[in-house]
């Protein structure tokens, strides 16, 4: 056996550097193209590797042939980038998180106070808006300013008050972020977001185009907006519906829909997984068995867990549809479970905004209020034309719903996360709703869901089932 390093991340400056002292044209379109034919050269991978460095262009050319060509587009999927990505809004982010295959760490709003660092989209710049827009950014800035105050003058530390002071921040505030993708999401990404209706992110494609069509123009080479993607706003137009308004239950979460005897499946899997025997005969030894006998079952996979270990591919079996309401503060995390399916509906003024218990504790609930209040009035005359400028305005605070499927093993991962004392306190909220709902439904399945400072706890229980 021989395992060979072919390549790492290393900056861009150090890379031209190198480029420029070995007289090389340094490109990840090279190991695309040597790992491209592997499937059809004899020849040793290191071997192809060392041939499409020198000669790149003819890297370029097979790149085209096999990606392009022949359609297969995972080979781009061997090309790497990394991004620094800032002075983009807040708003801008959710949408370029919205890709799954990518890496991403954002400058969080909980741990540094904000300043005045804010965009004006070009559309709200060039309108009648934009002097009242500007007078908002002021007004927040100072409501968040004055409600930090008060936070840290009930007694709460300097970090609780910045984490629920940005709760007054529009989607408006500058943000940074660190970006890895490969090349074949990078198409998709630049293709996806230069059909978007917001110029911010159509220009955001641009860049991204410019500078990964720079460095491996084989790899990146259909990143033009489609009227696929263009239609999708105006059909999400047409397929809209009225309907009855449910008032706010106080709930976080519900469930929509789950797998019908799941820690049923979640047995009848691992009987599947450790046997010479079909799904169908599987399930009917599952379904033979006892709960207790199930549960041991279960629990035979969990004994040597440790906290940061993932439960067995089998828990994917068990489904769960969720409904929840969350602000934009909660939303900005929930995003990150990028392998979850969700299903975003705009912010929504008529469900009403989160007031962190802080803000009570402090006395500054007018203050809050009366910001909100008036952000909403300025949503209102935007969003009469356009809806999805006018989220700008919006606070972290206002709520949307999301529809979110995940399998347990994925709110496994979430609860390890999300129902830590670490987290945000709105996240463990949802994080805690969402556990006692499949925690209701699939007792045994569910016996280790914690976060990482309950797992002794959450051991303990299963030491006693």
């Amino acid at each position: 056996m021989r395992v060979i390093l072919a390549g790492y991340n290393v900056e861009s400056d150090m890379i031209k550097k190198a480029g420029d002292t070995l007289g090389l044209e340094m490109t990840p379109e090279v190991i695309s193209a040597a790992y491209a034919r592997i499937s059809r050269d004899p020849r040793n991978v290191d071997t192809l590797r060392k041939e499409a460095r020198t000669r790149v262009e003819k890297a370029r050319r097979s790149n085209e042939t096999i990606i392009f060509g022949l359609g297969h587009s995972s080979v781009a999927e061997h090309a790497v980038f990394n991004f620094d990505i800032m002075g983009v809004s807040r708003l801008a982010v959710e949408y370029i998180e919205h890709f799954r295959l990518a890496s991403y760490t954002e400058k969080s709003q909980r741990y540094i106070k904000l300043g005045r660092d804010f965009v004006i989209p070009k559309e709200i710049s060039e309108s009648e808006y934009r002097d009242v827009f500007l007078n908002l950014i002021d007004y927040l800035s100072e409501a968040y300013e004055e409600v930090y105050r008060r936070i840290e003058a009930s007694g709460e530390d300097k970090y609780v008050a910045r984490e629920d002071a940005r709760y007054l921040m529009p989607l408006a505030t500058s943000a940074q972020l660190g970006m890895t993708l490969n090349g074949r999401e990078a198409e998709y990404m630049i293709s996806r977001l230069a059909s978007h209706p917001l110029q911010e992110l159509r220009e955001f494609a641009g860049k991204l185009s410019s500078i990964a069509g720079n460095v491996a123009p084989s790899l990146v080479k259909y990143p033009e907006p489609t009227e696929y993607f263009k239609s999708i706003p105006r059909i999400r137009k047409r397929l809209a519906r009225d309907g009855k308004r449910i008032g706010d239950d106080g709930k976080m979460a519900n469930l929509v829909t789950c797998t019908a005897s799941g820690d049923e499946k979640l047995a009848a899997g691992l009987v599947f997984s450790s046997s010479s025997i079909s799904y169908s005969a599987a399930l009917e030894i599952a379904r033979s068995m006892s709960k207790s006998e199930i549960s041991d079952m279960i629990c035979e996979t969990l004994k040597l867990i440790k906290p940061h270990d993932s439960v067995w591919r089998e828990f994917e079996n068990i489904q769960l549809l969720f409904e929840v309401k969350v602000s934009a503060s909660c939303y900005a995390q929930l995003k990150r479970h990028r392998m979850t399916t969700q299903i975003v509906q705009p912010y929504d003024t008529g469900l009403g905004c989160v007031v962190p218990s802080t803000v009570k504790k402090g006395r500054a609930v007018s203050v809050f209020r009366k910001a909100v209040q008036r952000a909403e009035r300025l949503y209102r005359k935007i969003a009469s034309t356009d809806r999805i400028l006018a989220e700008y305005v919006l606070t972290n605070a206002h709520r949307r719903r999301v529809l979110i499927n995940m399998n347990l093993r994925e709110l496994y991962h979430f609860s390890r996360l999300r129902s830590d004392t670490h987290a945000q306190w709105e996240i463990r909220d949802l994080s805690g709703e969402l556990c006692s709902i499949a925690s209701s439904r699939y007792p045994a399945g569910t016996v280790m869901l914690s976060g990482k400072d309950g797992f002794d706890e959450a051991m303990e229980r299963l030491a006693n089932k």
